[in-house]
């Protein structure tokens, strides 16, 4: 099974290849509709969360499918990653069964991105309140960490790096925070030395996928994207130990079914409260202004995506870690209790 999971999810990789355009910030060979993704939701504000929908792609057209199914695969799940994990001696990701109640859902992809010029009274932007609120607790994902906290939490896709990433490692181990990276297959071919010293040095490593669509994984079938995702968790168990409990979507775009989906394989997905445009290698933000963007949008528990691919980002990480804690920020891993 496994075998013929590798087989196809190799045909993804080709086919994404395939249909390749520029080289995106996250590392792969593909043009990156983050912005069109951001643009479908921009609107959304703080509205949402006390039972409106803003005039983005929040609203589901399947909601009174959606409530009955998540009931359903809440418990399916449960049992299934209690099985897996009982078989298995405490390894918690698994193929799932691919469930009638997960079928049912809606599968209408929506793009992460918010109006951040809607803030609460501690920076928080209302947008991502939304989205926390609207799909955090019913799939195991996560836009905002405790906002009662000022805990940052710093984040970096890395598919193909150019060398920035030992340099973000270098300043992350000066700097003694803790962080956490998102790879692709692209980077864990390429760069197992780096995906070690991940390891090695104490950060969180999540889930990329290995074809990273930039049509995003709802635009994949339910058992594609199962093939897109879980030889990835298996090729890095298999070769350094470790498990990757946590995913992140290419283009932030995701759907009800994914969530499902992927709440099932027993993953936690993880998305953002803060992101600009950095990941252009012929277009880098202007240092100054990039860092001075990345500090007057702190905010607690914020989720700050980062790519590697940026010069930018490498160069002014030290400084943003010092701005932070000025103002009183710590800085946190997703599976790690510890601020640093």
């Amino acid at each position: 099974m496994r075998k013929e999971m590798m087989k196809r999810a190799a045909g993804l990789v080709l086919a994404a290849v395939l249909g390749a355009g520029t080289l995106s910030g996250c590392g792969v060979s593909l043009v990156p509709d983050w912005e069109q993704a951001a643009g479908n939701a921009n609107s959304i504000t703080y509205e949402g969360i006390q039972g409106k929908t803003g005039s983005g792609t929040a609203a589901t057209p399947a909601a009174q499918t959606t409530e009955v199914a998540q009931t359903t695969i809440a418990a399916e799940s449960t049992t299934a990653a209690q099985t897996e994990t009982a078989q298995s001696g405490g390894r918690q990701i698994h193929e799932p069964e691919i469930t009638d109640a997960i079928r049912a859902l809606d599968n209408t992809s929506v793009g992460t991105g918010a109006n951040t010029d809607d803030r609460d009274e501690n920076n928080v932007p209302n947008g991502y309140k939304y989205y926390q609120n609207r799909w955090g607790s019913d799939y195991n994902a996560i836009w905002l960490g405790d906002t009662n906290q000022k805990t940052i939490y710093l984040t970096f896709d890395v598919g193909y790096d150019e060398g920035n990433a030992v340099k973000i490692l270098d300043t992350l181990a000066e700097k003694n925070v803790k962080a956490t990276f998102f790879v692709t297959q692209a980077l864990v071919d390429s760069e197992p030395d780096t995906l070690k010293r991940m390891i090695n040095e104490g950060h969180t490593v999540g889930n990329h996928t290995i074809s990273h669509p930039s049509a995003g994984e709802p635009s994949l079938s339910l058992e594609e994207q199962v093939n897109d995702i879980l030889p990835l968790e298996e090729q890095v168990y298999n070769e350094t130990g470790y498990e990757m409990r946590y995913f992140r979507y290419p283009e932030g775009t995701f759907s009800d079914q994914s969530l499902a989906l992927l709440n099932a394989m027993g993953f936690t997905c993880v998305f953002w409260s803060f992101s600009y445009k950095d990941w252009d290698t012929a277009n880098q933000p202007d240092q100054t202004q990039a860092l001075n963007e990345m500090v007057t949008q702190l905010h607690p528990g914020a989720v700050y995506l980062l790519h590697a691919v940026s010069d930018t980002n490498t160069a002014v990480l030290g400084s943003l870690i010092d701005a932070a804690r000025e103002q009183g920020y710590t800085f946190a891993a997703f599976g790690n209790d510890n601020r640093y």
